[in-house]
């Protein structure tokens, strides 16, 4: 995991970096994590919300934001008074989520998964504050087939940009993890290079063996 000192030191700096590192897709990547927001969506977390990416662009009900950086959330704050927006924010690390099982109808992870090496335990607590048929939504870096992305991303972003924190799937690797904590994978979209656009639902671990069951069957 990237250390919260490095996010404290760079906060006042982030949003004009990641709209360099984005590559001129900031605002286009925001608007299409954004149409996946449900409107029967009343409760919505946006984990690692840092400087209010999507806590401050979502229109929910409650929108409820949780960073590790204080610095980065201090920024979030003074953007929301522009804006005319109120998320909650709340200090804390997602490992261990300071919110109730069954709470959130809605939960955004945006630029943030790769990283963490334990993404699936990280999963699996967000998992428990959601409740049943809750969405998730991921836009991350994944690992690209195509040689020249696959070097890019190795390089440049591994070295300069990550500092060396990254941990990236493929699209069979989003499948198989999502799958394996008690997520259905609804979508998974690559429309923009070396990042990949996640949608999936919590269903209970019952269901789940029961549409393995199905596949198996229809294999048979």
């Amino acid at each position: 995991m990237t250390p919260p000192v490095f996010f404290d030191k760079i906060a006042n700096y982030y949003d004009p970096l990641t709209h360099v590192y984005m590559l001129g897709t900031y605002e286009a990547v925001r608007r299409r994590v954004l149409n996946f927001h449900r409107a029967e969506s009343p409760e919505v977390l946006d984990i690692c919300c840092g400087t209010g990416y999507i806590s401050n662009s979502v229109r929910a009900d409650r929108v409820v934001g949780i960073d590790l950086s204080m610095p980065m959330l201090r920024v979030n704050q003074r953007k929301q008074g522009r804006n005319g927006r109120s998320a909650h924010l709340t200090n804390g690390d997602i490992r261990a989520l300071p919110f109730h099982d069954a709470h959130f109808d809605e939960v955004y992870f945006t630029l943030a998964a790769h990283e963490f090496p334990d993404l699936r335990h990280v999963l699996s607590e967000v998992r428990r504050v959601m409740k049943p048929g809750a969405q998730l939504v991921v836009y991350d870096l994944y690992e690209p087939r195509h040689p020249l992305l696959k070097l890019f991303l190795h390089t440049f972003f591994y070295y300069v940009v990550e500092q060396r924190c990254m941990w990236v799937y493929t699209p069979d690797g989003w499948q198989k993890l999502l799958a394996g904590i008690g997520f259905r994978m609804e979508s998974l979209e690559t429309p923009y290079g070396i990042s990949a656009m996640v949608s999936a639902v919590k269903i209970p671990f019952n269901r789940i063996n029961a549409e393995r069951e199905e596949r198996r069957e229809l294999n048979t």
